[in-house]
Formats: C-alpha cells, sequence, structure tokens
C-alpha cells in the first residue's frame, strides 16, 4: 500500500512541528500529513536550539504519521529513513561534493550543515502511536545570522536557485518508499547498512569530546536504539547517546 499523504501549507507557523502536534492532540489528524510552512517564526531543534530559515528561501516541514507497527524500541529507524531520504534529494543536486549523515540525523556537505531534523514520537502501549519528523533543508538562503558554526545551502554549494516544491515532492517520495516495504524482512538491515555507508566520519579516527575529556576514536557502527558506538586507538569501545558526546 503506498502512502499518500494530505498537504496543509502555511505562509507562517512558529513551527510545523507544534503545528502537528496541536492537531494530534485536537484529534484532527488520522492519516498521513505534510504540514509546510514558507517561514517558522520559532523552528524547534534539539532541545532550546533555533532552526534560523529565511522566509521563502527554505524547505522547512513536518510530516505526520502513525507508524504504529514500529515497537518504541526500533523508533530510530524513523530517524534512519528520513536521513536518507534527505541524502538521496541533496546527492542528487550536489554529485561532486560529499554528502553525509551526521549522527543522529543532520546532513552534512564536507563539513558544513544543511539540512537537520527533529524527530518526537509519542508512545502507547508497544507501539508509537504518533511521530512527527520536523525537516529544515536549506536551499535558496545565502546570509545566515545565528551564531550556527557551520550552515551552508544548495544555493551556496551550487550557485543555483532550486525549487522547494520539488525537492519536497522528491523527499517524500523517497521516505514513502521506505516506510511502505518496512515489513519486508531485510529492509531494515538494507536501512542500517545503507546510513553506516553515509554516514559522517565512520571507520576512521577523528577527535571527540565526552564529559571527561577529549580522545580520538572511530566510529565503528550505531545500535539498535541509535547510540553511536566508538573505539578508541586503545581499542577502549564506548557508547553515546544523542548530546553525550561533541564532534570536534
Amino acid at each position: 500500500m503506498i502512502v499518500e499523504f494530505n498537504h496543509l501549507t502555511f505562509q507562517e507557523l512558529d513551527s510545523t512541528n507544534e503545528e502537528a502536534i496541536r492537531l494530534y492532540q485536537k484529534g484532527e489528524l488520522s492519516t498521513p500529513t505534510v504540514i509546510h510552512s514558507h517561514y517558522q517564526s520559532n523552528g524547534k531543534g534539539y532541545g532550546d536550539n533555533y532552526w534560523e530559515s529565511a522566509g521563502g528561501k527554505n524547505l522547512t516541514f513536518s510530516i505526520a504519521c502513525f507508524p504504529r507497527m514500529i515497537e518504541p524500541s526500533d523508533q530510530f529507524i524513523l530517524t534512519q529513513i528520513i536521513s536518507l531520504s534527505l541524502w538521496a534529494v541533496v546527492s542528487e543536486v550536489i554529485p561532486a561534493k560529499k554528502i553525509a549523515i551526521k549522527w543522529p540525523n543532520d546532513l552534512y556537505v564536507g563539513n558544513k550543515k544543511v539540512a537537520g531534523v527533529l524527530i518526537q514520537n509519542f508512545i502507547k502501549g508497544n507501539s508509537i502511536d504518533f511521530s512527527v519528523i520536523g525537516v529544515g533543508l536549506n536551499v535558496n538562503q545565502k546570509v545566515f545570522l545565528s551564531d550556527a558554526p557551520n550552515p551552508t545551502s544548495l544555493i551556496i554549494e551550487t550557485g543555483k536557485i532550486f525549487d522547494t516544491e520539488v525537492l519536497l515532492k522528491k523527499i517524500l517520495q523517497h521516505f514513502a518508499t521506505y516506510k511502505n516495504n518496512l515489513a519486508a524482512l531485510s529492509l531494515s538491515e538494507t536501512i542500517h547498512t545503507r546510513y553506516l555507508e553515509n554516514l559522517y566520519r565512520f571507520g576512521v579516527f577523528h577527535r571527540y569530546k565526552d564529559k571527561e575529556g577529549i580522545f580520538t576514536a572511530e566510529i565503528t557502527g550505531i545500535n539498535s536504539f541509535g547510540q553511536l558506538k566508538l573505539i578508541t586507538k586503545k581499542g577502549e569501545k564506548r557508547v553515546y547517546g544523542f548530546k553525550e558526546v561533541e564532534f570536534l
């Protein structure tokens, strides 16, 4: 069965994720829905982070869905699916550059961030009752005013202007293809393999920082809970949740 999305488009919202949650809590969402806003006055990042996006220049949207076939312990599969969908679309327009997924769900061009994702899941019993997947993709913005350390955009990288509606359609097509086939026995392994193949810094030694200090390690994988697995040059294995380790 192909996932069909309802579309709600706004000129301005505080946050597409917040709008999706409001609609869900009021019982006004019952089918997969894309909430797309040309401008967000308070775009959400992880924690207290803010997503900067100039009005009408970028792609800011949320996918509201009901992935009840996914157990809470497997929820990282949603992160992998949307990350790979973004990777596929951006790789089409920047073929000569190295596009990589920075754990857990940022998209990088070289060492610069071009997209970010915020996923909020609502658990009921042994399944995910509702999920809202917020996406910000920097498209036609040339100047960034926030203190974000390394933003970039498609226009900065290519010198070309892009149609955000076309990009949105392509991202949703990739996302739906992955989600429609989750029941296939081998698909989760395929998704995991593709995610690792395109993971930023995978398999090479780099510097990191945790609460104990700075160290050098190699990313060796991601466990089933979405935690990052590292091994130091001394052979010490370490596992980190999100925000527990910093990339230097």
